[in-house]
């Protein structure tokens, strides 16, 4: 019975999001993308491939005709996987363009210094859409679940 009830609420979960997305979508003339990206320092081996596929995509989604007819806007940000790079680069980039979209931190210790910080902000008119959790349990709880999207099944640090 269990097992029943959670698939149930992450399906409301999941329907929610999508149309708090589209809706914002459907409205703008533009969706910004903040790209945390570490090309540089000791994890660059790993996330200079991951930038180069993230940006690609983005560009594609445009020639594609962007999302809903919506086209795409980005602007990169260099953190070189330090926490206090990525803080300041969601400081900086939070309200570029209208309003960030999603903020995908793909770091844990940005993700955990960002937690407080992002759950204050709202991007755009929906707080649902507004960052990509890490594998965090966090993201699980009710608490921050109309804030962070767990990017896969919940983990205890």
């Amino acid at each position: 019975m269990k097992l029943r009830q959670l698939a149930l609420a992450a399906t409301m979960a999941a329907a929610g999001l999508t149309s708090a997305v589209v809706t914002t979508a459907a409205t703008a003339a533009e969706q910004f993308f903040p790209a945390l990206v570490y090309r540089t320092g000791a994890y660059a081996p790993n996330g200079a491939p991951f930038a180069n596929g993230y940006i690609d995509y983005l560009k594609l989604t445009n020639v594609r005709g962007g999302i809903n007819g919506v086209k795409v806007s980005y602007e990169e940000c260099e953190t070189g996987y330090a926490t206090d790079r990525g803080v300041e680069c969601y400081e900086r980039l939070k309200g570029k363009n209208g309003g960030a979209t999603v903020f995908q931190p793909l770091s844990t210790g940005i993700t955990f210094a960002l937690t407080e910080k992002a759950l204050r902000t709202r991007f755009r008119s929906s707080p649902q859409a507004m960052a990509a959790a890490s594998l965090l349990t966090a993201a699980s709880s009710s608490g921050t679940s109309h804030w962070w999207v767990p990017t896969g099944p919940p983990l205890t640090y």
